[in-house]
């Protein structure tokens, strides 16, 4: 992994600081990412590197590489927007090596593609990797984004759509709602409102929640990958993301000696 690049992770491509979520600004993730699947959507992902993408595991799971092509810079699907790149193709993909599809443990994988992209322009740039291992999230405040379906068994969004959750430690998740306690393992948290009405949704899977690292206008950082959860939005039953900071060594192993942006200076 070379941290040595210059460039700057985590920034809007707009100077400006999903169930029940709002549409985005244009480029105000440039990192997030489209997986198709013999040219249908049907997954998240987030730029790490000019050639390295974080997903969830399920997202790859049973899928050849060759199928999958990736869309950087997008952000009305139906449209072909300026910046933007589509069909791009994937050199490998690989998901965990723990991964256990029936219990949903260590979903977490990564998409490598067959030739680097530019990641300093406004439409497309990386995300930050976590800063802080083994931070407690409860109580604060993370940012979903992605295509999902609007509401359960609703239609799958063509505009980046938004959502603001209060983030829920594992423990918390695994004792004070409706899940069984053994299905929340300690490389999860949740994210959500007890009484529902907002949340990531199917199509969102493996895109990211950021956790806004310094405040209003500082950058983001990838925090969770959208996991599973209980249907869509339901009362007492949170989204389940993957801590993306459980599994730092592994992601650095795949990134290799790969570009990685560093976020920008404080002033």
């Amino acid at each position: 992994m070379e941290s040595g690049c210059n460039c700057v992770c985590g920034v809007s491509g707009r100077n400006q600081r999903i169930v029940g979520g709002t549409r985005a600004v244009a480029h105000e993730f440039p990192w997030i990412a489209t997986l198709s699947y013999n040219g249908t959507f049907y997954c998240g992902a987030s730029l790490l590197t000019p050639k390295h993408l974080l997903t969830a595991a399920h997202c790859l799971y049973g899928k050849s590489a060759k199928h999958i092509q990736v869309g950087l810079g997008d952000h009305n699907r139906n449209q072909d927007e300026k910046g933007e790149l589509k069909r791009l193709r994937v050199r490998r993909a690989a998901m965990h090596p723990d991964f256990s599809i029936s219990k949903i443990k260590n979903d977490i994988g990564i998409v490598e593609l067959e030739a680097p992209v530019g990641v300093q322009g406004p439409t497309i740039r990386t995300v930050c990797l976590p800063t802080h291992p083994d931070m407690d999230y409860s109580g604060l405040e993370g940012v979903v984004a992605g295509w999902g379906r609007d509401k359960e068994q609703g239609t799958v969004a063509t505009v980046l759509r938004k959502v603001t959750l209060p983030l829920i430690s594992r423990e918390d998740c695994a004792n004070k709602f409706g899940y069984c306690s053994n299905k929340i393992l300690d490389t999860n948290f949740c994210a959500g409102l007890p009484k529902g009405a907002k949340d990531a949704c199917q199509g969102d899977s493996g895109g990211p929640l950021h956790l806004n690292a310094s405040g209003a206008g500082s950058h983001m950082e990838l925090i969770g990958v959208v996991s599973w959860g209980r249907g869509c939005a339901r009362p007492n039953y949170p989204g389940v993301y993957t801590r993306v900071d459980k599994y730092m060594s592994w992601i650095n192993q795949q990134i290799g000696s790969e570009c990685l942006c560093r976020p920008p200076m404080k002033n």
